[in-house]
């Protein structure tokens, strides 16, 4: 019963080696390749283009499948492509991409590639492989991405008057994998008639010197270009500042302060600071002088009111006032200059070439026996005037003789009344001077660049005159 098994195995084998035998006298040769290819494919596309193309020989051919090729063989677990046969004949094949190639990925691959023949029959049975051909794939790339910004807004300053090579510069990447995309070509400002200028790496420059009072600052605009000339979806915003010439000294400082009575303690200066214009300082010393801004400027202030005035020399409520508000009824003191006192009263000024001429229905023309003239002024140096009489208040004779009835003057550091009264009821007249000497108050004037002295007198004036004969 076994003996046909063990007769049927060997006739089997006996088989199989003159199939093989066979097929050695039949596919004699392995398929020929070249050494090496050069392939480039555009991404997103699945051809590769090779150099040279690819095409497997083999010398068996004509004869059916042992001159045939078959396949082709691709080696490297991260070669994402294929090989293909075209023609099993000719032995042409193509290289192609099983899945979508992206060159941002990876630029460049590189691999084995191998033939096969059909073998001796139908089967593949005895097929045969040639040599592995390496082969070096480079992605080339498509300009699928914009320039884009760095930053969405640019900052810089110039100094005014001056035209600077770069101000600031704006930079822009691109994400494509190649130079000819990659790289940024060219910058340019939107911003119409802005005085500026943009190169090809980003500098900004003015094209012109700048004020810092016409225009302290410029707002522009600016894209960018890749080599392929596609343009940054979105442009970049530039701040450019317009510094003022540095000046070495006091800033933020005013040289007026206001100030009102009862107002209490008050900062004179609070965002006051010292530019040194980035130079060194070793210390700082400072004087400040404060000064009134009325008329009797570098003088001390107002010490006494119209009503102080009255209680301390002792003047009656009905005292005529000879210097009154302007007004249409007291026109004679509209074309003097007046500044602000205490509780808003007027404070006029006289230069010595003006005068307020008092009607002679407001102004007593002969004093009598018991009267007071009360004044309150500052005094200052008078041009022109000095070693002169300075004439605060006179009643002089109306024919030009020059004769004054009474007059209250200075005269170089004195203060003199004068009175002439008739005693004996004739036509003769028997005059009377007083004199007062005053105390000189030097203070120093920096308003002008050579430092002067300046003479100011503060003083009260009250005459007052009791005749009891």
């Amino acid at each position: 019963m076994k003996t046909p098994t063990v007769l049927a195995r060997v006739i089997g084998v006996a088989l199989a080696l003159s199939a093989a035998v066979v097929s050695r006298k039949v596919n004699k040769h392995k398929p020929w390749i070249e050494t090496s290819y050069r392939g480039v494919i555009t991404e997103n596309t699945d051809v590769v283009l090779l150099d040279p193309p690819l095409v497997a020989l083999d010398k068996d051919a004509p004869v059916p499948y042992a001159g045939e090729i078959c396949a082709f063989g691709v080696h490297g677990s991260d070669a994402p492509f294929e090989a293909v046969v075209l023609n099993r004949t000719s032995g042409e094949g193509q290289l192609r991409a099983r899945s979508p190639i992206d060159c941002e990925r990876q630029r460049e691959y590189t691999f084995t590639i191998q033939a096969h023949d059909c073998g001796s029959g139908p089967g593949g049975i005895g097929a045969k492989k040639s040599h592995k051909a390496v082969v070096h794939v480079q992605v080339g790339d498509v300009n699928e991405f914009s320039p884009m910004f760095s930053s969405a807004v640019y900052s810089g300053s110039v100094q005014e008057g001056r035209v600077c090579d770069s101000i600031l510069q704006v930079d822009a990447t691109d994400r494509d994998c190649s130079p000819q995309y990659s790289q940024i070509c060219n910058y340019q400002i939107i911003t119409e008639k802005a005085p500026f200028a943009i190169d090809r790496n980003g500098n900004i420059r003015n094209t012109e010197s700048l004020s810092f009072d016409t225009q302290p600052h410029y707002e522009i605009s600016v894209t960018a270009f890749d080599c392929g000339q596609k343009r940054a979806t979105r442009s970049a915003t530039v701040h450019i500042h317009v510094k003022p010439i540095c000046k070495p000294g006091w800033q933020g400082w005013s040289k007026r302060v206001d100030y009102e009575p009862g107002m209490g303690s008050k900062p004179l200066f609070p965002k006051m600071h010292l530019e040194t214009c980035e130079g060194t300082v070793s210390s700082v010393r400072t004087t400040v002088e404060l000064q009134t801004g009325h008329i009797g400027k570098g003088c001390d202030r107002e010490t006494y009111s119209e009503k102080s005035l009255q209680k301390l020399c002792g003047a009656s409520s009905g005292s005529t006032d000879l210097l009154p508000a302007p007004s249409a009824a007291f026109n004679w003191t509209m074309s003097l200059l007046t500044d602000g006192g205490r509780d808003s009263e007027l404070i006029f000024r006289f230069d010595g070439r003006q005068a307020a001429k008092i009607p002679d229905w407001v102004a007593p023309q002969n004093l009598t026996d018991q009267f007071t003239i009360a004044t309150w002024m500052k005094h200052g140096p008078s041009p022109g005037l000095r070693g002169e009489k300075e004439t605060l208040l006179c009643n002089s004779d109306k024919t030009e003789m020059n004769r004054h009835h009474y007059s209250l003057y200075v005269h170089n550091c004195r203060l003199v009344f004068l009175l002439r009264r008739d005693y004996t009821q004739s036509s003769s007249f028997r005059p009377a001077e007083f004199h007062w000497k005053l105390e000189q108050v030097r203070v120093k004037d920096e308003q002008k660049e050579e430092r002067e002295l300046k003479e100011c007198f503060f003083f009260l004036v009250c005459v007052t005159c009791h005749d009891k004969r």
